[in-house]
């Protein structure tokens, strides 16, 4: 086997990883019982890691790869077509010139090779060799048919992992085989197998997007004996994953992914349960059309299973509001010391949904967690994008408490007993931006918080003195002594620049002496956002930085941009100097883009009077959207749009009075 192996120079490519690794040995110890898995996930790694590229080696070593998984003598013959499939996803992923020469030439012999292992003895080959073949989409009239020719043959597991492929590669068949094909699918969503007749369906979903899917054979399916995946490349695992997985598949047919969950969230099987939970959290996260989903959480907040009454909940946490109605059944959980590994503890969640349901029942749970030498909660937000899909991560700890300043007389007390020159930095940081965010609220504050000016807690402290504003003025002094260097005695670059804006901003805002800011903010601007931010604070007084923040209105930078535009309005008072660009990532939201600068951009404009009618049309049409406004996923994918909304909904009532 593997001859000419010797004759690649190895050491001369291009490889995902390290690069290093005797390419040939690794070949060789596929042949060995004892080495080969181990040897599997080395080329994995070198060839492929986490992909993004195909490289150079990946090329070379393709015809290897193949003569491998055609071997009987190789014993992960799988785990060598999953290499392949890798890399093959990853060409029709990327752009061509993230693909090293060869590879297509490489891809157009290796396809038929993968045909002939339809036939291989061993099913699991057949499966891995039928999965990889999906990526062969300008081969999909071939390999259509190649399965179809074979399905007699094939055992019942293989033959759930080939519909689902059929489903995926029907998009890219021709006139010549597509009919066929899609009446082969209709025909399978009557089999007597329940399985089967789900993957039938779920293909044909795949096939005709814009086609409603039957939910009676996804609901069969997932409520009976899913011990028919087993083994399946595409389809397996715990029943709560299996569950989860399949609701997602059913995509844009949200309404069927709500009916889909409503059966499975009363399940007998607390594993079906979990997955209907994880999948509404996918669902409710995308869109808030699916309405039919809070009362059946609001039974699964009490269920007996952990991890379903963990998310359920945290999903009614994530939609909590002033006066929402849960605020019952969060108090009722405060005492649930549940934790499932990976998940919130329950009495957390029930602490964020009452503390934003605006339930002083929370008060005497927040005072015990700021108390404590950890929180119990995160000190830094966690918000990645969607890319995460619905992490069961609880907001942190600051934006928890940022809605709790009518409270602040208890908490404050308990705050300042944590914040003192030594606490950490996360923690402390973490009870300073609460502060900032209660602003006045937080005036008994005043003098403890001017305590920590001279610490490295400056940027943040200086930050809540500002917003806490003229009933800090007892600080000025001590905000003065700072204005000569505001970055004195900080070893932190990332502070340093901090403080260099927010000494002066927050010196303004005590004692509303412009000066020091202009000075400080002026040469910051298009350096930092935040500087532009503040300078906007200062209003007409910054009338001679016009000129620049026009240019900067019009930077492709979007927080540059946006900063800059709210500053222009701020400082002449006139919309139309900054208006345009406000209103853009507004618009882009009815394109399905959803930028974090938008929350800050409808916040601008709902301070302003006389909105042009083509803005207030464009709120409006927001409004009417179901889509999710929100860049992030998890809770946040919820509450941003729940708070942009009321934003816009504030704004554009207003305006039409």
């Amino acid at each position: 086997m593997f001859d000419g192996l010797d004759h690649v120079p190895w050491h001369d490519l291009v490889y995902a990883y390290w690069g290093k690794a005797d390419m040939p040995s690794l070949f060789r110890a596929l042949l060995d019982e004892d080495e080969a898995f181990q040897a599997a996930d080395e080329l994995l790694n070198e060839l492929y890691h986490q992909g993004g590229f195909v490289c150079s080696a990946a090329v070379a070593a393709m015809p290897f790869l193949l003569e491998a998984a055609e071997s009987a003598r190789v014993p992960c013959r799988g785990e060598v077509l999953e290499i392949v499939g890798s890399l093959a996803l990853t060409a029709r992923e990327v752009a061509a010139r993230w693909i090293a020469d060869g590879w297509a030439e490489a891809w157009a012999e290796a396809v038929p090779r993968l045909l002939v292992l339809l036939d291989d003895g061993d099913p699991k080959v057949r499966r891995a060799a039928t999965s990889v073949l999906e990526e062969a989409v300008a081969w999909a009239d071939e390999v259509v048919a190649a399965i179809r020719r074979r399905w007699s043959a094939q055992d019942g597991v293989t033959r759930l992992d080939q519909v689902l492929v059929v489903g995926s590669l029907a998009r890219s068949l021709t006139a010549a085989t597509l009919p066929e094909t899609l009446l082969w699918l209709r025909e399978l969503t009557h089999d007597p197998d329940e399985q089967l007749r789900f993957a039938a369906a779920s293909a044909l979903k795949e096939a005709l997007p814009g086609r409603p899917i039957e939910v009676e054979p996804v609901v069969t399916a997932l409520s009976g004996d899913l011990s028919a995946w087993s083994g399946s490349e595409r389809f397996s695992g715990t029943p709560a994953l299996s569950v989860r997985w399949a609701i997602d598949r059913l995509g844009d047919d949200l309404d069927a992914r709500e009916e889909v969950c409503l059966a499975l969230i009363a399940h007998p099987d607390p594993g079906r349960r979990r997955g209907a939970v994880h999948a509404a959290a996918s669902l409710l996260s995308v869109s808030r059309r699916p309405r039919r989903l809070l009362p059946a959480l609001r039974e699964g907040a009490v269920d007996p299973d952990a991890e379903t009454r963990t998310g359920a909940l945290h999903l009614l946490a994530a939609h909590a509001q002033p006066g929402g109605q849960d605020a019952d059944l969060f108090a009722g959980r405060l005492d649930d010391q549940a934790n499932v590994s990976r998940l919130p503890v329950v009495a957390d969640v029930a602490v964020w949904g009452l503390a934003w349901s605006g339930d002083e029942r929370c008060v005497p749970e927040l005072a015990e967690r700021i108390g404590r030498e950890r929180p119990g909660l995160p000190l830094s937000s966690m918000r990645t994008g969607k890319t995460l899909g619905y992490p069961m991560w609880t907001p942190s700890l600051q934006e928890i408490l940022a809605p709790c300043s009518g409270w602040a007389q208890t908490l404050l007390p308990v705050i300042l007993r944590r914040l003192h020159p030594d606490v950490e930095t996360q923690l402390g940081r973490a009870l300073l931006q609460t502060l900032e965010a209660w602003g006045p609220s937080a005036a008994p504050a005043v003098s403890h918080i001017t305590g920590l000016l001279d610490g490295r807690l400056r940027h943040w402290a200086a930050e809540a003195l500002g917003a806490i504003g003229p009933d800090a003025a007892s600080a000025g002094p001590a905000l003065r002594d700072l204005l000569g260097d505001p970055e004195a005695g900080l070893d932190n670059s990332a502070f340093r620049s901090g403080a260099a804006v927010a000494v002066p901003w927050a010196y303004w805002r005590v004692t509303g002496d412009p000066e020091p800011a202009l000075r400080a903010l002026g040469p910051r601007l298009g350096e930092w956002h935040l500087a532009t931010r503040r300078l906007a604070d200062l209003g007409a007084h910054a009338s001679g930085h016009v000129s620049t923040l026009r240019l900067l209105a019009g930077a492709l930078e979007p927080w540059t941009a946006v900063e800059a535009a709210h500053a222009l309005i701020r400082i002449t008072g006139d919309i139309a100097e900054g208006g345009h660009v406000l209103i853009r990532p507004v618009a882009d939201l009815l394109e399905g883009k959803a930028m974090p600068v938008v929350r800050a951009c409808v916040r601008y404009l709902a301070g302003h009077e006389d909105l042009p009618g083509r803005y207030l049309s464009t709120m409006e049409a927001v409004l009417a959207d179901d889509r999710r406004h929100s860049w992030d996923g998890g809770w946040a994918a919820i509450h941003d749009d729940l708070e942009l909304r009321a934003v816009l909904q504030a704004t554009v009532e207003r305006a039409r009075l």
